[in-house]
């Protein structure tokens, strides 16, 4: 016979809870809208009125060509129909306004524009385009300075952070939060606890940006000139894992845009496989999970919350040694094993049924 595990009640207690909890995957997607944020304007007309609404067109024209970005894969733009300003009033559900500062007759603002999925898909569609969603991840930015006297301070107003300013992200996979450095900032962590990677400092700096991911990047070598280098790692705030950014020679400061935009495509290079949703195919799947330890199950379920093609996660059973699952996805059973293979898990067909494990 083979030995029985026994679980501490306070495993066991903490097993439930954590199965009771809802999986951050179901929250992920909307079902009815698509939501375009970081859509920035900057209007004059001749009055603040004429300038606000025609910010508003503008930031509707601006998002209508983000979303195709996001939703039809680049071998597909060529195909999509013509968008007049009837039509995209037809699909906008609504604009958020995350930022305005009208200016006398000059309205300056950053907006989200939320569409509705039924109309947008029907417009993709009279060309024959299917809907494939990129669904963004936004990263917070630490850059750091780290000259021949030590770090810099997190206010320190260099080129490195001005590299990482011009980056052009709010249309990508992967929006980019760029680190204040102000007072708040140097409160919850220093520059030495981020760039060795304390887990304690970059969780306290990121209550306040709430960011997925969190990319800590410095640059070694002198301001005034000559030869740099660029290394970082990025931090997934979700599951805690770590993963190093290979290091990149820079031969002059004035180069140092580049390199922003170098570990930022490579960035969304990373992401995109994870990204990718096709919203026109949905099924379920039930899968069983074994547990060996609280780890297990915890790994299996951050896991599963970072993955967007996952609509939702009905936990039907669990007990000290396994879990039962129901997934509801968007995709088919094949593509959802290749972007569970990409976020650490591996499913796998045993017997009538799936098996689904951490790798």
């Amino acid at each position: 016979m083979a030995p029985r595990r026994v679980f501490s009640p306070v495993f066991a207690l903490l097993l439930a809870l954590l199965g009771a909890a809802p999986m951050a995957a179901a929250q992920v997607l909307s079902g009815n809208s698509y939501p375009v944020g970081g859509v920035e304007v900057d209007v004059t007309a001749a009055n603040a009125v004429e300038a606000r609404d025609q910010a508003i067109r503008e930031a509707r024209r601006r998002a209508g060509r983000m979303l195709v970005e996001r939703l039809v894969p680049p071998e597909d733009r060529a195909k999509v129909p013509t968008l007049d300003d009837q039509r995209l009033e037809g699909m906008v559900r609504g604009v958020e306004f995350a930022r305005e500062r009208p200016v006398g007759n000059r309205y300056i603002a950053t907006l989200t524009v939320v569409f509705a999925v039924e109309p947008v898909k029907a417009w993709l569609g009279e060309a024959g385009i299917r809907v494939v969603e990129t669904v963004a991840r936004a990263a917070l930015v630490v850059p750091l300075w780290k000259a021949r006297g030590g770090l810099e301070a997190l206010d320190d107003r260099n080129a490195w952070r001005e590299a990482w300013r011009g980056v052009d992200s709010a249309a990508s996979a992967v929006p980019l939060l760029l680190l204040r450095g102000d007072q708040l900032d140097q409160d919850a962590a220093t520059s030495e606890e981020l760039f060795v990677g304390d887990v304690t400092a970059l969780s306290r700096l990121n209550e306040r940006y709430r960011a997925p991911t969190v990319l800590v990047v410095a640059v070694e070598g002198d301001k005034a000139g000559g030869a740099l280098s660029v290394a970082g790692f990025r931090y997934d705030a979700q599951t805690g894992a770590r993963g190093e950014i290979a290091r990149i020679a820079v031969p002059s400061p004035d180069r140092l845009g580049e390199a922003a935009k170098q570990i930022h495509a490579r960035l969304e290079e990373e992401w995109r496989p994870l990204a990718t949703v096709r919203r026109d195919t949905e099924e379920a799947l039930d899968v069983s999970v074994p547990i060996a330890d609280l780890a297990d199950w915890v790994r299996v379920r951050q896991r599963l919350g970072g993955v967007p093609a996952i609509r939702r996660v009905n936990v039907r059973t669990l007990e000290t040694h396994r879990a039962d699952l129901r997934l509801e996805f968007f995709g088919t059973p094949d593509e959802l094993q290749r972007v569970l293979a990409q976020a650490g898990l591996s499913l796998v067909k045993e017997g009538e049924g799936w098996q689904l494990r951490a790798r």
